[in-house]
């Protein structure tokens, strides 16, 4: 497999949607005290999503220190009406106007449900947190958007790395700040509310509405097959602590689609997309070598390697199959579930 580097410039439309995962944390070890195994009798951030269950309408800060151009410091604004709807308004960027905050604010909207299902900081599987995640209470509060908050920091218990620093309303377990830290000690992402309401008015609010066609879909083989009309790839190898979290078809906004399979390690999303709409030049050409009786011949195989941030992507194609791979993991990791994802006679 032919690997090559490369930038997020010029992959597909698709990748656009898999922006910076955020969280938080900070430099020293905190006096903590050890928050019980079972997230159902910790705080409710451990076990749900406040955002869709909590009314309210903020301004934000969101930092991510290691992007260049306008990504890297904008402010943003979140309405959610506590009954699932939510809206994420992009407000100004640091150092940023004209054209180039136009071009920015609308690739933010276009990336809306992508950056509220999974930039943020969430507990996406308690079970899977619980095995792979240690959160600690700290004994100091601090004040966020004129809001009490508790501090915690969460980290993962076997493997080594980046922790994450929270600040919670203690009356709502809202995250109103956050901060990720890399196992160096440096700021990978951080997000602070400026200022909160919770009786926000959603007079004039506009939801966000689905535009990539997003099907949930069984998890079991048989019946992905038959809903797909294609044998799925099934990665085998995941990275240490990750699980299945969701499976699901969606489009690409090129009339293209993918079936997504998501994992997570209870905290970081991790995506495997596999592509379904017509075969590629290299199956055909198998297909007829094989008819004519001179065996299969191995597709061609090459794929681009970039950085989304902190996030590894991965793209291109492997022994046929079109595939995209992006999470924060190691590279070797994430090539080895591509490897173990493909049949046996491709492998």
């Amino acid at each position: 497999m032919r690997r090559h580097s490369g930038s997020a410039r010029g992959v597909l439309a698709l990748c656009a949607w898999l922006a910076l995962a955020t969280g938080c944390g900070p430099n020293e070890a905190p006096r903590a005290t050890p928050l019980p195994a079972d997230a159902n009798r910790g705080p409710g951030f451990l076990r749900d999503d406040p955002r869709l269950s909590v009314a309210h309408a903020g301004v934000r800060r969101i930092e991510f220190p290691r992007v260049d151009g306008p990504g890297r410091s904008f402010r943003e604004r979140i309405t959610t009406d506590g009954q699932g709807h939510y809206s994420i308004e992009p407000v100004d960027a640091l150092g940023v106007s004209g054209a180039e905050w136009e071009s920015f604010a609308l690739l933010q909207r276009a990336r809306e449900g992508f950056v509220f299902r999974y930039r943020d900081f969430l507990v996406r599987d308690p079970r899977l947190f619980a095995r792979n995640w240690r959160t600690t209470v700290q004994e100091q509060r601090v004040v966020v958007a004129g809001r009490s908050c508790a501090l915690y920091r969460v980290e993962r218990t076997e493997v080594a790395g980046g922790f994450f620093e929270l600040s919670i309303d203690v009356e709502n377990s809202l995250v109103l700040a956050s901060r990720e830290l890399d196992g160096e000690g440096q700021v990978v992402a951080a997000m602070t509310y400026e200022d909160v309401r919770l009786d926000p008015d959603l007079r004039g609010a506009v939801w966000h509405e689905p535009v990539n066609e997003e099907r949930m879909l069984a998890a079991g083989a048989d019946e992905l097959t038959q809903e797909i009309g294609a044998r799925p790839l099934q990665p085998r190898l995941l990275p240490r602590g990750y699980g299945p979290l969701q499976v699901a078809t969606v489009g690409d906004g090129r009339s293209k689609r993918w079936l997504m399979l998501t994992f997570s390690d209870g905290v970081e999303p991790l995506f495997f997309f596999q592509a379904l709409d017509g075969g590629t030049e290299a199956d055909a050409l198998g297909a007829a070598s094989a008819e004519a009786g001179l065996g299969r011949p191995t597709p061609p195989s090459s794929v681009i390697v970039f950085e989304v941030g902190a996030a590894v992507a991965i793209q291109g194609t492997v022994d046929g199959f079109g595939l995209m791979v992006i999470g924060k993991a190691p590279q070797a990791e994430l090539l080895d579930l591509i490897e173990s994802s493909l049949p046996e006679r491709a492998r």
